[in-house]
């Protein structure tokens, strides 16, 4: 039974939304992606169709156990093909809500990713939202809700999901994938709140890339050229990579500038290396902080537009503008020389 991190105080609000007979008929479940809205809608369904859920926080009973393996009858996840969810898809929809439950209380659609509806389809699902069957329930999960268009969620009781506390995420790590406390913290500050991005960022190595990034800032012009325009490719060769490494970087400058301006350690994200941080933020002022931060925001800003633009180019541009504004000796004891050799990368 997969664990549902988190959102305590949603899953108590639609759970005496069905004890008190004030459910709807239609759903919007949103929120940053890897949060577990999916898993919540779920659990709705089972607080739905469960006969003795409310004498039981997630109840175990034959019905539950159906609809959280997915193989209910009257429960079905409906997600995108090929990227789309298309009006046949819809049609589908209608289809399996028009008749009544098997032997459940209601037959429940959880639309996945709905934010991929095209604009036919939503029309068509106009239809059903307008004029439900007595015995169904439509959950639209999406992380992406302004996607969808304004007739549509209009019709959905809107059930919106913040962003995971950052222990919650770090406990999860730190317990279902074995590192370390301080590393776990960090790769959940990275994350924003998301346990999905946070496994991501693990299953990447992450945390070996940023502390490749992070020697950069610490070594400032000590940092050599050749070493930096290696960096510099590897990181441009993948967007994703590329926007990793500018995230992570803007991440570093923001915890400089919070430790810079006296902030709370407790709020800083890279807490595996706050004596580094400390040190560092004695030779930055926070002027340079800002512009390096700056510079890195617009490199991310290009990156993410329409335009065709030269990745490494770009990268090349970023690491050399930031290196130019580090014109000072940091002090800093190298204690981050984990950049490969080219031959290795």
């Amino acid at each position: 039974m997969t664990k549902i991190l988190g959102h305590a105080d949603t899953l108590a609000i639609l759970k005496n939304s069905v004890l008190s007979k004030k459910t709807a008929h239609s759903y919007l479940f949103s929120g940053i992606d890897g949060i577990g809205k999916k898993l919540v809608a779920i659990e709705f369904a089972c607080m739905l169709n469960c006969p003795s859920y409310e004498a039981e926080e997630r109840h175990k009973c034959r019905i539950c156990d159906l609809i959280r393996k997915g193989s209910h009858a009257d429960v079905r996840i409906v997600t995108p093909q090929k990227g789309s969810i298309r009006i046949d898809n819809v049609r589908q929809i209608q289809s399996f809500l028009k008749y009544s439950p098997v032997e459940a209380q209601y037959r429940v659609i959880i639309l996945d990713d709905a934010h991929l509806i095209n604009r036919s389809a939503q029309n068509a699902l106009l239809k059903t939202l307008e004029e439900p069957p007595g015995s169904s329930i439509l959950i639209l999960v999406t992380s992406r809700a302004s996607a969808l268009l304004p007739t549509v969620k209009s019709r959905l009781r809107h059930v919106r999901f913040g962003p995971l506390e950052r222990p919650l995420i770090a406990e999860e790590l730190a317990r279902k994938r074995k590192i370390g406390p301080d590393e776990a913290m960090s790769l959940a500050g990275l994350a924003s709140g998301s346990l999905g991005r946070a496994i991501e960022l693990l299953s990447a190595n992450t945390l070996k890339f940023r502390n490749a990034l992070t020697e950069v800032f610490t070594a400032g012009p000590d940092f050599g050229l050749a070493s930096l325009l290696d960096l510099s490719f590897r990181i441009s060769s993948d967007v994703q990579n590329f926007t990793d490494a500018i995230e992570f970087g803007m991440t570093w400058i923001r915890d400089l500038i919070v430790l810079k301006s006296g902030g709370a350690t407790t709020s800083v994200i890279h807490t595996d290396l706050i004596d580094i941080l400390a040190t560092s933020a004695q030779h930055h002022p926070i002027r340079e902080l800002l512009e390096i931060h700056t510079e890195m925001a617009k490199a991310l800003e290009l990156l993410n537009s329409d335009t065709n633009i030269n990745r490494n180019m770009l990268a090349d541009v970023m690491f050399l503008r930031i290196r130019k504004m580090l014109d000072y000796k940091t002090g800093v004891p190298s204690r981050l020389s984990v950049i490969e050799d080219s031959s290795n990368a």
